[in-house]
């Protein structure tokens, strides 16, 4: 099969692209570099396009069964100062990569966010965690706002393309992390590479706030798998969350990181970011109950992966 990934060199990408490729599928990577760096630029039947994915000639681009749609800007250091590095791929390469499915008949599968739910609590969600149909509740017009909103109004454009008969899915992920993941713009929000690295350099750890935010952060494996799931299955729901629903708070994460590194730094508190909600965890029943999916990694045994890594 033949499969176009865009956003492919990033940290969810590259990852998806070597499991496809192990698959022997045919992938077709877009990916213009503003945090990312080529990568399986050395694997047969990968190939590489260099380009804003609102850009894309179609001319450059065989007939595809799959299109996933990873290409966006995460780090607020990286779209605070420009928010085309989010409008762009979010909504025109959107719109591009709608039109590639309707070409080809593809299926699109768009990667959103769980941030389109704001600030959403467990009082509001009653405990049940954040599903598919909960309500969003965000605050405009701020430095990180562009980014939500981008990803929401991308969901629209998919939304609509599928009340017009198109194959297509929304996946809103929860706290993705994993081995490589960027480290040229960590900043706000990069929580598990900014404590392991200020661990093992023996600085202090910051932490916004005062670290009772939860959060429920999944291993990268689990998310690939989830990936391949939702590309293989047909008849899906529009929406669908993926994340792991077993929560952490920030302070408890920074204790996890002293025991396993048997080493302890100071912790020095800052303000919140207005826009960092004090709560977010998924509910991912829906998930759970079309392709018996459910993530197998604790964050204590995926920790533990990345910390050997960066041991040997």
């Amino acid at each position: 099969m033949r499969i176009l990934v865009s956003g492919g060199d990033g940290f969810i990408g590259k990852n998806l692209v070597r499991s496809l490729h192990s698959k022997g599928h045919e992938i077709i990577v877009v990916d213009n570099h503003i945090t990312s760096y080529l990568t399986n630029d050395k694997l047969e039947m990968v190939r590489h396009i260099d380009t804003p994915i609102e850009e894309l000639r179609f001319d450059e681009i065989e007939k595809v069964e799959v299109i996933f749609h990873l290409a966006s800007v995460a780090s607020p250091l990286v779209y605070k100062n420009d928010f085309r590095n989010v409008y762009n791929p979010n909504v025109k390469g959107t719109e591009k990569l709608i039109d590639l499915a309707r070409r080809d008949s593809a299926k699109l599968i768009y990667s959103s966010t769980s941030e389109v739910y704001g600030m959403l609590d467990d009082e509001i969600t009653e405990g049940r965690g954040i599903s598919e149909d909960s309500i969003s509740i965000s605050h405009l017009l701020t430095d990180r706002s562009i980014y939500p909103t981008s990803k929401k109004m991308g969901e629209e454009l998919v939304k609509n393309f599928i009340n017009q008969n198109g194959n297509a899915v929304i996946l809103r992920l929860f706290n993705v992390y994993g081995p490589d993941m960027d480290v040229r713009n960590n900043g706000y929000g990069r929580v598990i590479p900014n404590f392991i690295n200020a661990i093992r350099s023996g600085k202090e750890i910051q932490i916004f706030g005062t670290g009772k935010q939860i959060r429920s952060f999944i291993w990268i494996d689990d998310i690939i798998e989830a990936l391949e799931l939702v590309m293989d299955t047909p008849g899906l729901p529009a929406v669908l969350n993926l994340g792991n629903a077993d929560p952490i708070s920030i302070f408890d994460l920074a204790q996890l990181l002293f025991m396993l590194e048997n080493k302890q730094v100071p912790i020095r508190y800052f303000d919140k970011d207005p826009d960092d909600p004090m709560w977010r965890k998924p509910n991912t029943s829906k998930a759970k109950e079309i392709f018996h999916w459910e993530p197998k990694t604790t964050l204590k045994e995926g920790l533990t992966i990345i910390l050997k890594g960066h041991s040997e």
